[in-house]
């Protein structure tokens, strides 16, 4: 995402992680990332020319069910061959997240913008510079290495360009919490290069609190 661009977060099951007008396309979003409702659709209209034509005995209605059932197809082709910015920002997420539950914190480091920032709250929060988001990193081999996690929610859109904004829940059960932790993540990626970098995490909400210090951790211990 551009430098200086505002994003707020709803964070609520079923309403945008970011404004629609910050969205990649309409065709992005409904051919490429997800093509099944699209494909469906019109393959089930296509189908329906297609028997009442039959019924009706006239045949020329045919030639547009095909059209439109080779529409359905090529789109459905196009959504699975084709990986979207939102599609390789979901599963470097996954890849972090991995990393995370096994400790591998160089494999974390070496994902950060040299610029990343930590966001208490949410992503239009100030930041707090690199040096904290290491920080928080680091505890993840120590006194907050994970024991259990599970991933509840993982969501991406594209925000034009070659980034991306994933927002993450996880129950997790850490060295030094007494039972499992929910938590929620906003992570912002940009590719660089041929690699996709962290430009900023946002501690969201822990164990069902908002951090509002550089400390994030704290409130889920």
């Amino acid at each position: 995402m551009p430098k200086g661009v505002p994003v707020e977060l709803t964070l609520n099951h079923g309403n945008p992680i970011v404004p629609d007008d910050l969205r990649e396309s309409l065709f992005s979003r409904w051919v490429l990332e997800n093509p099944w409702p699209f494909s469906i659709a019109i393959l089930l209209l296509a189908a329906t020319i297609a028997w009442i034509a039959i019924q009706r005995d006239d045949r020329r209605p045919l030639l547009a069910a095909g059209v439109l059932a080779g529409l359905a197809l090529l789109g459905l082709g196009l959504g699975l061959v084709v990986e979207t910015p939102a599609e390789a920002a979901s599963s470097a997420t996954r890849r972090f997240v991995a990393d995370a539950e096994a400790g591998r914190l160089d494999r974390l480091f070496s994902r950060l913008d040299p610029e990343a920032t930590l966001h208490p709250g949410r992503l239009g929060n100030p930041g707090f510079p690199i040096e904290d988001l290491r920080s928080m990193l680091e505890a993840l081999g120590g006194i907050h290495r994970i024991e259990r996690n599970s991933i509840t929610l993982l969501d991406a859109v594209g925000t034009g360009g070659d980034a991306a904004i994933v927002e993450l829940a996880c129950l997790t059960r850490t060295r030094s919490s007494l039972g499992y932790v929910p938590s929620r993540w906003i992570f912002e990626w940009e590719r660089r290069d041929d690699r996709w970098m962290i430009r900023s995490i946002t501690a969201a909400s822990i164990a069902g609190r908002v951090p509002n210090g550089r400390d994030v951790l704290r409130v889920g211990g």
